[in-house]
């Protein structure tokens, strides 16, 4: 799984509105509850963030 940010967030890097990430569940989690990101699918590819295509 991996999260889409809501609004601009910090979490270790500056993530932006509509940006994807895959973290761990327990951070994934926190970041849901705290209701800065939503759960997604994670992105295919080589990994790490990137802007969602909307």
């Amino acid at each position: 799984m991996a999260v889409k940010f809501l609004e601009t967030t910090q979490v270790g890097t500056i993530y932006n509105q509509d940006e994807v990430a895959a973290f761990d569940a327990e951070t994934e989690a926190e970041l849901i509850k705290a209701e800065v990101a939503e759960a997604v699918e994670a992105p295919k590819g080589k990994g790490g963030s990137t802007a969602a295509q909307a």
